[in-house]
């Protein structure tokens, strides 16, 4: 069977990993207590491929996407929907020449109320219905709209549109940017974050960036691709410093990676060294290191 690119629609892609589905059912339960058996659909192994034009690099098959019921699950987790993003904070800067925006996958609307907060005409979009309840509740405006019923509505009528940590999680990246793109005026802003895949989280065996979970993994160079796929120029791209609470993550990822790698990583990273260099970063140290979120910008040409 043919696999093809979800951004060109293309066969020209390479296949880079196969994964063990029971693998992932035993890790979520162990990790997160969630069983995760019918969001794999009887799918015993799961894909990672790269499309070669563009880099993006993307899991099938496509039906192994979470469900609503997944994320109902993960929002119990005290950290899954954080109100403080680093991205939120470039992002507010950069809208500061703007009237009408719209965040899709706005959860409880956090940024939507920081946006409002600083003059902005502000909405969200947001499919999960507690979540959007609850910004509801709080006189938030977030509503429960289907991103391509949000382009017809909006057509041409924005001028920013932002999504934060959650292209990752779309199984049809070429639609979601292009409704997004319908939406904005000619010369509008679209600003995405997302988890970095050139930063350690390549080394790192992290259930979150896997399906069902997330469905693409992205970089700063299939971003740029995507000036020859859509009516966009990329004019911003800012990498995330190492954050505190990454900072174990950074740490095992390299001590595994070393590891696997060469015999003399078993020293540079062991149960002794792993506390000075845990120090290090805490110290302020990692502000100059690859963090795990990817900012871009782009305008509708």
């Amino acid at each position: 069977m043919k696999i093809y690119s979800p951004l060109t629609g293309s066969d020209d892609v390479t296949l880079l990993k196969t994964i063990q589905s029971e693998q992932l059912v035993r890790d979520w339960a162990r990790d997160f207590q969630i069983d995760i058996t019918e969001e794999l659909h009887g799918n015993k192994e799961i894909y990672l491929y790269k499309c070669n034009q563009t880099q993006l690099k993307f899991f099938t098959p496509s039906n192994i996407a979470g469900s609503g019921e997944l994320y109902k699950k993960l929002q119990r987790t005290s950290h899954y929907y954080m109100p403080d993003r680093w991205e939120h904070k470039i992002a507010l800067k950069d809208l500061s020449d703007c009237q009408k925006v719209i965040e899709i996958g706005s959860a409880w609307g956090y940024f939507v109320k920081s946006g409002r907060e600083i003059g902005l005409e502000i909405r969200g979009i947001e499919l999960n219905e507690a979540a959007a309840l609850f910004a509801q509740g709080q006189n938030i405006p977030i509503e429960r709209l289907d991103l391509r019923e949000a382009a017809i509505l909006y057509k041409e009528s924005l001028d920013a549109v932002c999504s934060f940590q959650v292209l990752e999680h779309v199984t049809n990246p070429k639609d979601f940017i292009d409704w997004s793109l319908q939406m904005l005026k000619p010369g509008g802003k679209l600003i995405c974050c997302v988890p970095n895949s050139d930063s350690f989280l390549k080394y790192q065996y992290n259930l979150l960036d896997l399906p069902p979970h997330h469905m693409t993994l992205w970089s700063a160079g299939s971003f740029k691709s995507l000036e020859s796929l859509f009516p966009i120029k990329l004019e911003k791209t800012v990498i995330e410093p190492l954050a505190p609470y990454h900072t174990e993550g950074y740490l095992s990822a390299y001590r595994d990676h070393l590891r696997s790698k060469h015999p003399t990583g078993k020293v540079f990273l062991n149960r002794f060294t792993l506390p000075v260099f845990r120090k290090i970063l805490n110290a302020g140290v990692s502000f100059f290191l690859t963090g795990q979120s990817l900012y871009v910008q782009f305008r509708k040409i």
